[in-house]
């Protein structure tokens, strides 16, 4: 996992936490804690330890980092209705994992929010793994290609308006539930997605303007880092974050949730420039 991973999901965690194979003990234990539990043990019916584990390891970097308020509740439940859970049932789990991690891991109570949400979200991806489906579940790594990803994008499902650039990125425009425009880029050496946003300035603006809305961009996405760079186009503050497919190849909800996640945070982003000295596509219907 590349060093400018840090911070933005879990990486922090991890080394602040003995690191994966501290992670993977707990897992363990979190597990054979929760299928002991009569009334949650059904949660993980038909799932295989080593599965949960390699899913949270390897698909750690699809986890988009949110603001801590959206911490604050029980993570989100994403599996298909065929095989959710009831709320109680979900939340029971949530709370033994959050109690290993107190208790266990030794994670600080700040902490035990955001780690469990992370490993929840990577959890429901293999219980969809899971299931019996003919709609594939994930791409792998050697079969990742920018054609793939955008098939999935265009899929009748979501039908996202995309296009290709001349530098090889691929444009992912409002449509679908995308709500700010954004670039993905691949590299398949690396096996990486890079998520970009690019907030322009109008033309004319002081870059001492554009200093105003990245300051306060870092001010409220801290995890973040928002340069100011120019092109051909005019000054813009830059967005990103890397997903690494390397391990196990692309899982195709968590890919999608984290192109979801990552159109919302650029929103916010571009909605602090309360100056209008920005070319927001929303505000402006560009």
């Amino acid at each position: 996992m590349a060093d400018d991973l840090l911070g933005v999901q879990m990486e922090d965690l991890l080394k602040k936490y003995g690191g994966i194979p501290n992670l993977k003990k707990h897992l363990n234990f979190f597990f054979k804690k929760v299928c002991e539990e009569k009334n949650i043990k059904h949660y993980f019916f038909g799932i295989n330890v080593d599965n949960v584990i390699n899913d949270v390891v390897n698909y750690r970097s699809f986890g988009l980092r949110k603001p801590d308020h959206l911490y604050r509740d029980y993570p989100a439940q994403t599996s298909p209705v065929s095989i959710k859970v009831k709320i109680p049932v979900f939340e029971d789990v949530v709370k033994v994992l959050q109690l290993q991690m107190q208790n266990g891991m030794m994670v600080n109570w700040r902490d035990v929010p955001r780690y469990s949400h992370h490993v929840m979200d990577a959890i429901e991806e293999t219980r969809c793994k899971s299931m019996d489906s003919d709609a594939p579940m994930s791409i792998k790594a050697d079969l990742v290609t920018m054609e793939a990803i955008d098939e999935i994008l265009t899929h009748r499902k979501r039908q996202v308006r995309t296009e290709m650039q001349e530098n090889g990125d691929l444009k992912l425009d409002r449509s679908w539930q995308i709500v700010y425009p954004f670039y993905l880029r691949l590299s398949t050496v690396a096996e990486t997605i890079t998520l970009i946003g690019k907030g322009y300035a109008r033309e004319g603006v002081a870059k001492e303007e554009v200093i105003k809305v990245a300051e306060a961009a870092k001010k409220k996405f801290p995890f973040f880092e928002f340069p100011i760079k120019e092109d051909e186009a005019g000054q813009y503050i830059e967005m990103t974050h890397v997903a690494d497919y390397s391990a196990d190849g692309l899982p195709i909800r968590l890919f999608l949730t984290m192109l979801l996640n990552f159109g919302w945070r650029f929103e916010e982003v571009m909605a602090l420039d309360k100056d209008q000295q920005m070319i927001n596509v929303v505000r402006d219907k560009v």
